[in-house]
């Protein structure tokens, strides 16, 4: 048993996800409500209960905006889950991060000069400028402005279903 719990602010925010353990403890300290459950039981010699899919916090957090961490997975947040070169909207396994300019020139492992790529267009622009592959760029990459908490944490695509109503729609950019 695999499951995640998505763990929402009292404002119904997504604030993180933790364990189904940690959810249940929460649920039993009384700190939290359940708001979805999966189709899954766990047992006790004494007890049945329902595995939380998402559970809200009772007293609102107040948790203070930071910069966004460099990661494979914020990356692939910031563009949405695309190849920046032929536009579909992929898996997060399917998707490679490409270097705009490319490594052997000098290119930098920074949020300006990485984009997520398919493996096809990846290798179709291989060591080359997007320009010198007569390939162009769906966006500009940026570092992105720091996001409220929960933000990143999971793409719709890769999210269990119980979690979508709670998770921020994806906009063009």
């Amino acid at each position: 048993m695999d499951w995640r719990t998505l763990l929402l602010n009292s404002s119904y925010e997504p604030l993180a996800t933790v364990s189904w353990q940690r959810a249940i403890t929460l649920v039993w300290v009384d700190k939290v409500d359940v708001v979805a459950e999966y189709d899954a039981v766990v047992r006790s010699p004494s007890l049945t209960l329902e595995v939380p899919a998402v559970v809200r916090l009772r007293q609102y957090l107040r948790v203070p905006r930071r910069g966004v961490p460099f990661t494979r997975r914020n990356l692939l947040h910031r563009d949405q889950h695309q190849c920046q070169y032929c536009r579909r909207r992929l898996r997060a396994a399917e998707l490679t991060l490409d270097h705009v300019i490319p490594r052997s020139r000098g290119g930098r492992r920074s949020w300006e000069n990485l984009v997520a790529a398919c493996v096809r267009c990846n290798r179709r622009k291989a060591n080359r400028t997007p320009r010198e592959a007569g390939m162009v760029l769906l966006r500009r990459p940026r570092r992105p402005p720091a996001l409220a908490p929960g933000a990143g944490l999971m793409s719709p695509m890769d999210a269990p279903e119980e979690w979508l109503p709670f998770l921020p729609l994806r906009r063009a950019s």
